[in-house]
């Protein structure tokens, strides 16, 4: 009779942690993949907050985009981060000055309404450089920027890819603009990034999954 009472106790003992254990298992939330998260929920802001990204999240933003892969490890890009507020300004003013009579798409066709800003009126501007004379330097500088957009999407800040930058700062009037970020002359610029806190919440555009295809 005790073997049979200490065996019943023992089974039942065993069921309920089984149950403890399901259940346990049932409640337990799932871990969500932050990577996926960042890129799904990235948008390109053009509305910021006037004030200024703190510097050590700044700081981890630009490690993530030199953390970037790169050719043959050459690493062809130059970054500049602007926060000088008079040079933003020169550096719109260009823009406004020589989009006049230009018939412009997008945020740039309201070049000459007031208060226009080709960066969105960030605080921030990120000017990244291409190596004139290495062919997948553009294919670097894109992936330092996929870095930078992701990992500030994972802190909340806004980006945006500005590529208007190219035809103002490459523009041969525009010399003293490279001269002013110390861009080399082996260097062109290749977009710029606005960059900070957002100041609005856009919804996602669609995109075509009939432009990808399986090949098994």
């Amino acid at each position: 009779m005790k073997k049979t009472l200490i065996l019943l106790i023992g089974a039942l003992a065993f069921i309920s942690c089984k149950e403890s254990k399901k259940e346990i298992a049932t409640t337990m939330p799932q871990h969500k993949n932050e990577v996926v998260e960042a890129i799904k929920n990235r948008r390109s802001i053009r509305a910021y907050k006037p004030e200024q990204i703190d510097q050590a999240q700044l700081d981890t933003i630009i490690d993530c985009g030199i953390n970037a892969p790169s050719a043959l490890n050459k690493q062809t890009w130059e970054v500049r981060v602007i926060q000088n507020a008079d040079l933003l300004k020169r550096i719109n003013d260009s823009f406004v000055e020589k989009a006049k009579g230009k018939d412009l798409k997008g945020s740039a066709s309201r070049s000459q309404e007031p208060g226009f800003s080709v960066f969105h009126g960030s605080p921030t501007l990120i000017i990244v450089g291409r190596e004139k004379n290495n062919p997948t330097s553009l294919v670097d500088c894109g992936l330092l920027a996929q870095n930078i957009l992701l990992s500030a999407e994972s802190m909340n800040i806004g980006t945006c890819t500005i590529g208007n930058m190219a035809s103002i700062l490459n523009d041969p009037d525009a010399k003293e603009f490279l001269k002013e970020i110390n861009m080399p002359d082996t260097h062109e610029v290749a977009f710029g990034i606005s960059i900070g806190y957002k100041n609005e919440s856009p919804e996602a555009k669609p995109r075509d999954a009939s432009k990808v295809q399986y090949i098994k």
